[in-house]
């Protein structure tokens, strides 16, 4: 699902490194790409960051990154920990500096002397040369230290779990509170499992069959419970798997792959694909729709929009209208009518954190019940847009019940003319433990190796 934030185009200033940038190195990257977040408070997206490293280095690179910010808080209490006198918060490169070191040693199994000097290295290198000795004391104590031990002195269970598994106190309370400890703490511990690289078999049958010949000598696996879906146990960069340049394939989890399905799209069809950057779901759209579907997709986010051009043109798809604006504006797309809809909304995103752990650090907690309300214009401006007997399917990778059903209720109460069509799994051949008792969609990580996804479908009576 579309989640809230920008690109990733950060560079840090004011560093003053001296030299060759020791920046441009994996670990120096992955120390740019934390102060992206934690300092610029803008997300984690797209390759651009890793440009110029070679394979291994971006592999490395990513790996840093992701696992810092996927344990930040805790890395940051084991260093705390370790200090002679407090660190302000606002020292954000020292700080991105020493949680990256820490995380190789702990977590990558970097020798405790290699991860020091290189941390050190690259403080002396910058203009925070004079923290070096600090930096270096913190990390020699901090590798040696009893990773539990800050977890020792405290009572509330809450605030305990929150720092074990690194996650914001307001929504480890919020999860507690909905769904009870036991599977507030699976939650948690599956969204730190670093997620596995899944694809969607692009073309006819015949072509994806071809293309899963290639790919299964390399270690791929199908997904039993989603038609045209791959798995590789290890995430790794994609633009390398054979195929990819080719269009064979998409990258998308199991439960963003059911999405397009839930909405049954067929031949002759006028289909709108609202904030359809970047694009995966609107290229698997026009292959189960078939011949002679019309397909609209929309997005407000410029940048977004190439990106969606750029991944339908390697593809091979062709036809889609592409419209730069925000669909929930009546301006937009006046007097065309659609008889199905995907509205992939924009959300807080707490279904996908195992692959954008930075949505830890970037979510605040008025953000369910800000996005829901943008969330329901949205819905409604499209509804607007529909034909008689017209179906939509609202979706998002969010677990929150603001966003979702919530959502859908607030809507139905609004507009007696829709109902919410209960999604049969036998119908569509998904497992009856992804659908709830209301018939709407609803996947959690850890369940079948999947993120967190939430859809329905809704159909107006003519």
């Amino acid at each position: 699902m579309a989640t809230v934030g920008g690109d990733f185009g950060y560079r840090p200033s004011g560093l003053g490194m001296t030299g060759r940038d020791p920046l441009s190195g994996p670990r120096g990257r992955a120390v740019a790409a934390v102060l992206q977040v934690m300092q610029e408070g803008l997300p984690l997206r797209g390759a651009d960051w890793l440009e110029g490293l070679e394979t291994r280095d971006k592999g490395l690179a990513v790996q840093i990154a992701m696992g810092s910010l996927r344990h930040y808080s805790l890395l940051s209490a084991q260093l705390t920990r370790c200090m002679t006198r407090p660190l302000s918060a606002r020292r954000y490169f020292i700080w991105a500096v020493l949680v990256t070191a820490l995380f190789q040693a702990r977590f990558l199994r970097v020798p405790a002397r290699a991860a020091v000097h290189e941390a050190v290295t690259l403080v002396k290198k910058s203009r925070e040369r004079a923290m070096a000795p600090f930096c270096n004391a913190v990390l020699r104590k901090a590798v040696l230290l009893d990773a539990d031990v800050v977890l020792h002195d405290i009572t509330d269970p809450i605030e305990r779990l929150a720092l074990e598994t690194a996650y914001p106190m307001w929504l480890v309370r919020r999860w507690w509170h909905q769904v009870g400890e036991s599977v507030c703490r699976q939650r948690l511990e599956a969204g730190n499992q670093p997620a596995p690289l899944t694809l969607r078999l692009h073309g006819d049958p015949v072509a994806q069959q071809a293309t899963w010949q290639t790919l299964s000598p390399l270690g791929a696996r199908l997904c039993p419970d989603t038609p045209g879906a791959v798995v590789f146990a290890a995430a790794g960069g994609v633009e390398g798997i054979p195929g990819y340049a080719a269009g064979r394939f998409a990258v998308a989890d199991q439960g963003a792959q059911w999405i397009p399905r839930l909405l049954q799209p067929g031949p002759g069809q006028r289909i709108l694909d609202a904030c359809a950057a970047p694009g995966g779901k609107t290229a698997h759209l026009v292959q189960l729709a078939g011949e002679g579907v019309t397909l609209t997709a929309v997005d407000k986010s410029p940048a977004r929009v190439r990106r969606m051009r750029e991944n339908l043109k390697r593809l091979r798809v062709e036809g889609v209208e592409i419209v730069l604006g925000d669909v929930a504006d009546d301006r937009l797309l006046v007097g065309r009518t659609f008889h199905r809809a995907l509205i992939d909304a924009p959300c807080s995103g707490t279904g996908i954190i195992r692959r954008h752990p930075d949505i830890k650090w970037l979510r605040r907690e008025g953000d369910p019940a800000r996005l829901q309300r943008e969330q329901l214009a949205i819905l409604e401006a499209v509804a607007r847009k529909m034909e008689r007997a017209g179906v939509m399917v609202y979706a998002t990778c969010s677990m929150e019940p603001e966003e979702n059903r919530e959502v859908v209720r607030m809507f139905l109460s609004k507009h007696p003319q829709w109902s919410l069509d209960r999604i049969v799994p036998e119908t569509l051949g998904l497992p009856s433990g992804w659908i709830d008792v209301d018939g709407m969609f609803q996947t959690w990580p850890g369940l079948c190796d999947m993120d967190g996804f939430f859809a329905a479908r809704l159909v107006q009576h003519g």
